[in-house]
């Protein structure tokens, strides 16, 4: 069996396409992970990488090794623990966008600490590198996402819940008085924003360019929460999936506005690499994410107000 020293390198240089690249992410010098690909080539009798241009593809008998290199090197590292007498419970790390994570880590997370009390959970909300470079390498195991699905090689993807988007204000902010709204209502109001709008940007920026009107002069935020305050001190309207809303529109802190437009909505997304077997405790959580979305009682729309 190979040495997990190089099947570790062939997994860096398979994530990154990039031999310079590689090197980087294991902090060792190019000609280290080139003398390494090569010996482990030798050892299997087979080219494990094609050039193309100045990246390299993984070649048939490549992309059969990614599997097994992957279940290999997790291997060998449960099995360093067990027999160093490591007595840390098991990690699991997860990328969760902001609004999905506090709408449902409360309680799925309260389910699953009573299964894995000793488990270490690493949150995220974002990555200099990207969800998907996340992902390949290993650095977390799942994301939680709220946008459009997918696809990417070598990752699986799926669609947990279908979430509409709603139009909120005030209760006297912009548009307060009106019952229903559509694109050219919006031409001219304050809009408070974050950057990718839960995918929505899109879809509104066609309906407003449909009827004429703009999206000059609104705010953008990095924070949905600091949308949200925004939108409460009465400084524009702005969009939201409508469990993200839900509690203040009942309590009557904010106005949702039905939308005559093009209907908004976005997915709950969950994504991992195909090629690791989740561990037992990222399994378990995984299962317990599906769980929460497939239950109707977590629904806005089912809750008592």
């Amino acid at each position: 069996m190979p040495e997990t020293l190089l099947l570790r390198t062939f997994l860096a240089v398979a994530a990154e396409l990039s031999f310079r690249q590689a090197a980087q992410a294991l902090h060792v010098a190019p000609s280290t992970v080139t003398s390494r690909i090569q010996a482990l080539e030798e050892e299997l009798g087979v080219k494990l990488f094609a050039r193309c241009g100045r990246r390299v593809v993984l070649t048939p008998e490549g992309r059969r090794l990614f599997w097994h290199a992957a279940r290999l090197t997790e291997l060998a590292a449960r099995t360093r623990q067990v027999v160093c007498g490591e007595e840390e419970g098991p990690e699991v790390r997860l990328r969760v966008s902001e609004t999905l994570g506090a709408y449902c880590l409360p309680t799925v997370l309260r389910q699953f600490k009573a299964a894995f009390p000793a488990a270490r959970v690493h949150l995220a909300t974002t990555s200099r590198q990207g969800t998907l470079h996340d992902l390949r390498r290993g650095t977390v195991d799942a994301a939680l996402l709220l946008g459009e699905p997918f696809s990417a090689p070598g990752l699986a993807v799926e669609s947990l819940w279908r979430e509409p988007l709603v139009v909120f204000t005030a209760p006297d902010g912009p548009l307060a008085h009106r019952e229903c709204v559509g694109p050219d209502d919006l031409e001219g109001v304050p809009l408070v924003l974050t950057r990718h709008v839960w995918s929505a940007r899109g879809a509104m920026e066609r309906a407003l360019a449909g009827e004429g009107a703009g999206m000059a002069g609104h705010v953008e935020c990095a924070s949905a929460e600091i949308v949200k305050r925004c939108v409460l001190a009465g400084l524009g309207v702005s969009v939201a999936p409508r469990f993200f809303v839900a509690g203040e529109a009942g309590r009557g802190r904010l106005r949702i506005l039905a939308w005559s437009g093009e209907p908004l909505a976005a997915t709950v997304l969950l994504a991992r690499d195909r090629t690791r077997t989740p561990p037992p405790a990222a399994a378990s959580l995984l299962r317990l994410l599906r769980d929460f979305f497939a239950d109707s009682r977590h629904r806005p729309d089912t809750q008592e107000e």
